[in-house]
């Protein structure tokens, strides 16, 4: 179910997708779709779960694999969160954002992704600080909110970008700009 859900939101975005196609493509009834979601929604959450679910993991997996950089540990977990580009187009990409500007499913689980992605960052950062290679007057909780706030505007850049192009150099650059000054050489 929710693999034809997201093969149509690419297909005929999520505006354009209503719980009936879902039902007929994926082979069920109507009423078997909605007591599985009460809303479409509620699925298109339930897809970006699934999809945030695997790219924590991918996060944790970067996490025990930190390069001393501390600049370039940071870099290497928001490379994993544009995997997130791997599973949506950007068109649906950016129908989650505005989507998930309002209270519901979708809200939820936007924060639910943000809490984890500045957990991870922050565990990034302070590893970082307590091996030396950042200052220790750096508030790393206050940081990755600002690395992971940086992302955002990123990727909602990127998704509204109509020839679907992201340039990560300007990411790397505005987070060695915000970070550089705080690392101990």
């Amino acid at each position: 179910m929710l693999d034809t859900a997201k093969r149509l939101f690419i297909e005929n975005g999520y505006s354009k997708t209503n719980m009936e196609d879902i039902a007929e493509q994926a082979g069920f009834g109507v009423a078997t779709v909605y007591n599985y979601f009460k809303t479409k929604e509620g699925m298109f959450a339930a897809m970006g779960r699934e999809d945030m679910s695997e790219l924590r993991t991918l996060g944790e997996a970067a996490l025990a694999d930190l390069p001393d950089d501390a600049v370039e540990g940071v870099l290497a977990l928001l490379k994993v969160y544009l995997k997130v580009f791997d599973y949506i187009s950007y068109a649906v990409m950016q129908e989650f954002i505005i989507q998930s500007k309002t209270s519901g499913p979708l809200y939820d689980e936007a924060e639910r992704a943000i809490t984890w992605q500045r957990d991870q960052v922050k565990i990034a950062l302070d590893t970082a600080k307590a091996s030396g290679r950042l200052d220790s007057g750096l508030d790393t909780s206050l940081m990755s909110y600002v690395v992971i706030d940086l992302f955002i505007r990123y990727t909602q850049r990127i998704s509204n970008n109509r020839n679907n192009k992201h340039r990560f150099s300007e990411l790397r650059k505005i987070i060695n700009l915000v970070l550089r000054g705080w690392q101990l050489r």
